[in-house]
C-alpha cells in the first residue's frame, strides 16, 4: 500500500510544484492539499490512513509551528514535516519542539523527497501499529456498565486524593478492572503520590471529538504495575480549561464502558468537568476532617452541588479522614451536623504511617495495618470489590446508589448513641442543628453559624452561611 500524504501549501505554484513531484514517487500518494491551517487541521481527520503531513512554513493564518503543535496533539501517530526554505538550526530546533518529525527543504529533489517521506510514513505505521496492540491490552468493552466513584475534598488537605489512590489500589487488589483519574486539573499531582512519568494526560483527548478510540485511550492512559490504570490531568494548569464538561462525559462513558470501576479524583475545587463527574456518578463522596474548617467547606460544596441540581447531599457519602476517638467530632454526629450519609469506616489518624509512601510515591509502604483495613473496609462499603451488574440508570445516566448496597447501610444514623465529647455552651442557638443535637445529647463544636452547618435558623432561611 503506496504512502498517504496530506500537505498544506499556501499559493496554487507551490501545489502544482508538489503535485509534479508526487507524479513521480512511485510509492507515495499526495491525497489532497489544502491552502490555510484550518483546511489543513480540517482534512488531517477526514482522510483515513494518512501517513504524513507536510507543512509550509508560510501557511496562514494561524502560526506554522501552532498548527503543527495542534496536530500533533490531535493526531499523535501522524508524522509532520516542516518544508521550509531556510534550514538553519532554530527552524530544526521550533518544529521538533512543535511536534514535527523533521525539516523538508522546500526544493528538496526527487530523491530526497522521496527519502524524508517514506522515512516518516514507516515511522508512522509502526507507531500505529504499536498504538494498535497497545489497544489490545485495554479491558473489552463487555456491554456491563461500570461504576464511577468521585471523591472530592471538603478544602484542600483532607486526603481526597490519598483515599483516591487506596481506594483504586483495593479494588485492584481484588481483581477488579480499574482506572484511577485525574481530574483535579490545576493542582492534580497524582504522579507524586504514584512516583510515574507520562507525558499524556486528559487534556489531549480534549480534541478526539465525539468518539474516544480505544487507541486514543491507549495512547493516553498510564499501566501502573500496582494494578490500575492512570488518566492524570495536565502538567501545565492552564491546560485544565481545555477539559470542559462536555469533555468530561465523554472520557468517563469511555472508561465506563471499558473498566469495572473507575475512581475519578476530584480535588478540593469544582469546576465543569468535576461538576460533570460527580452528576454522572455512582458513588459520590466527600472527605471531610474533624473540625469546623473542614465541615463548613463540605457544607458549602454540597449546597453548591443542590444549587446547580448536580447531585443532592442526601445521595452523597461523607468519609471521616484523621479520625481518633479523642476527636470532639465522630462519625456517628456528622450526618447531624451535615445531613448527609456518612461511611461506617473513617479514615484513622495517622500521617505518620502515610509519610513514607507518599515521600517516596509508592503507596504499597502503607504497612500500617489498621489505615490498610480501614481502606479495604471502604472499598467494599463502597461496593467496589465485587463484579458490576446492569442497573437501571438514574440521574445523568447514573444509577441512584441505594441505602442497603454493598454494605452502605453502615452509615450513620440520627439515634445514634452520643460519642462526641460535651462542649457546653453551645446550645444557646435556636436552630434546629443544634435542637437536634441536644436531644440526642450532642453538642455543636464552636464555630457554627446560628443554624448550625446548614445555617438554617428560626427564620427558616436558606444561605449556608453568613455573609
Amino acid at each position: 500500500m503506496n504512502f498517504r500524504v496530506l500537505a498544506g501549501m499556501p499559493t496554487s505554484e507551490a501545489e502544482m510544484v508538489l503535485a509534479a513531484r508526487f507524479d513521480e514517487l512511485p510509492g507515495s500518494d499526495l491525497v489532497a492539499v489544502r491552502p490555510t491551517t484550518t483546511a489543513l487541521i480540517d482534512a488531517a481527520g477526514e482522510f483515513p490512513d494518512l501517513d504524513v503531513v507536510l507543512v509550509h512554513q508560510d501557511l496562514g493564518p494561524a502560526p506554522v509551528l501552532d498548527a503543527i503543535r495542534d496536530l500533533s496533539h490531535r493526531h499523535p501517530q501522524l508524522a509532520i514535516l516542516l518544508v521550509s526554505t531556510t534550514m538553519d538550526p532554530d527552524t530544526l530546533t521550533g518544529a521538533m519542539e512543535a511536534g514535527a518529525r523533521g525539516v523538508l527543504s522546500a526544493d528538496a529533489g526527487i530523491a530526497e523527497l522521496d527519502n524524508r517521506v517514506s522515512r516518516a510514513a514507516e515511522w508512522s505505521r509502526t507507531l500505529r501499529r504499536h498504538l494498535e496492540s497497545a489497544s489490545l491490552d485495554l479491558p473489552a468493552s463487555s456491554g456491563v456498565r461500570g461504576r464511577v466513584l468521585t471523591v472530592s475534598g471538603a478544602k484542600g488537605g483532607v486526603g481526597a486524593t490519598t483515599c483516591a489512590v487506596h481506594l483504586a489500589l483495593a479494588a485492584a487488589a481484588a481483581e477488579r478492572v480499574v482506572c484511577l483519574v485525574d481530574l483535579d486539573l490545576q493542582t492534580g499531582d497524582l504522579p507524586a503520590f504514584l512516583n510515574l512519568r507520562h507525558r499524556r494526560s486528559i487534556g489531549d483527548l480534549a480534541d478526539a471529538g465525539d468518539e474516544i478510540t480505544p487507541g486514543m485511550l491507549a495512547e493516553t492512559l498510564y499501566v501502573d504495575p500496582r494494578g490500575p490504570h492512570v488518566l492524570l490531568a495536565p502538567e501545565h494548569g492552564e491546560r485544565g480549561e481545555d477539559v470542559t464538561g462536555r469533555v468530561a462525559r465523554r472520557v468517563l462513558s469511555a472508561l465506563r464502558s471499558r473498566y469495572e470501576v473507575v475512581v475519578v479524583d476530584c480535588g478540593s475545587t469544582m469546576n465543569e468537568a468535576t461538576a460533570m463527574a460527580v452528576e454522572l456518578a455512582d458513588r459520590a463522596v466527600v472527605t471531610v476532617t474533624p473540625d469546623v474548617p473542614a465541615l463548613r467547606g463540605a457544607q458549602r460544596l454540597m449546597a453548591m452541588w443542590e444549587r446547580l441540581q448536580i447531585r443532592s447531599r442526601q445521595d452523597v457519602f461523607a468519609l471521616m479522614t484523621r479520625h481518633s476517638r479523642k476527636n470532639e467530632i465522630q462519625p456517628d454526629f456528622l450526618q447531624q451536623l451535615m445531613g448527609t450519609r456518612v461511611l461506617r469506616t473513617p479514615v484513622p489518624a495517622n500521617y505518620r504511617a502515610l509519610e513514607p509512601a507518599e515521600n517516596n510515591g509508592d503507596p504499597t509502604k502503607v504497612t500500617d495495618e489498621g489505615l490498610r483495613k480501614a481502606f479495604a473496609r471502604l472499598a467494599s462499603e463502597l461496593d467496589l470489590l465485587s463484579p458490576p451488574v446492569q442497573q437501571a440508570g438514574g440521574k445523568g445516566g447514573a444509577p441512584t446508589p441505594p441505602s442497603g448496597l454493598g454494605g452502605l447501610g453502615g452509615f450513620a444514623r440520627a439515634d445514634a448513641s452520643p460519642s462526641t465529647r460535651d462542649v457546653s455552651g453551645f446550645l444557646n442557638a435556636p436552630g434546629p442543628d443544634r435542637a437536634r443535637a441536644a436531644a440526642n445529647g450532642h453538642a455543636l463544636p464552636p464555630g457554627l453559624p446560628p443554624g448550625g452547618l446548614s445555617g438554617r435558623g428560626s427564620s427558616g432561611g436558606h444561605d449556608a452561611f453568613p455573609r
